[in-house]
């Protein structure tokens, strides 16, 4: 049985019970390495737990049944961000309408959080959701690629296969529409951030 999510001409073999040693324990080291970042990056896409704890198991999955495709050992984290972005991509072909969100959970905040109240580490993650939410999903995933995932936005052109001055002009837009909608609750006086 072939889903939707799949690629053309995958199916549903099952994953080899047998990977050489070498090739399951880099996978272990990627998992313990990578899973806590991928799953942020796959939230803030989504901007839904259960979606993002699906596309990291589904990235981790494609990774296990194709790691001997992966030869370096330095590249390994933008190939597994490659294929969770390939994974959203689908999910977004697959589920058109748009979902409301909820917090990002407290086990996978960023540790330079911890010095701020829990109440307003909660708040802050709420307000950068929300602003997230309100960019298209092409200028949300530019964004993301490159303040999230780290890439420059010459790698994230090339990783897009997009114009450098379309990244620049996503990355800008995002920029400004955060900034707005950040700043919204404290020009209204509250003191959400």
């Amino acid at each position: 049985m072939s889903h939707s999510w799949e690629r053309p001409g995958q199916t549903d073999q099952p994953v080899p019970l047998r990977q050489n040693q070498e090739q399951r324990l880099q996978y272990e080291q990627w998992v313990r390495l990578y899973a806590p970042e991928l799953f942020r990056f796959a939230y803030r896409l989504s901007g839904q737990k259960h979606v993002a704890e699906d596309l990291l198991q589904e990235t981790f999955v494609e990774a296990w049944r194709s790691i001997g495709t992966q030869k370096y050992a330095d590249k390994a984290r933008a190939w597994l961000f490659q294929i969770l972005r390939y994974r959203y991509t689908h999910f977004l072909r697959d589920n058109r309408h748009h979902h409301k969100t909820g917090a990002l959970p407290q086990q996978f905040g960023h540790p330079s959080d911890m010095s701020l109240h829990p109440l307003q580490q909660m708040a802050e993650r709420d307000a950068l959701q929300a602003a997230l939410e309100t960019l298209s999903d092409a200028v949300r995933q530019t964004f993301l690629m490159v303040f999230a995932e780290g890439l420059t936005c010459r790698e994230t052109a090339a990783e897009l296969g997009i114009p450098l001055g379309t990244v620049l002009s996503r990355v800008d837009a995002a920029r400004r529409a955060m900034r707005e909608r950040l700043q919204e609750p404290q020009k209204q006086g509250g003191n959400a951030l």
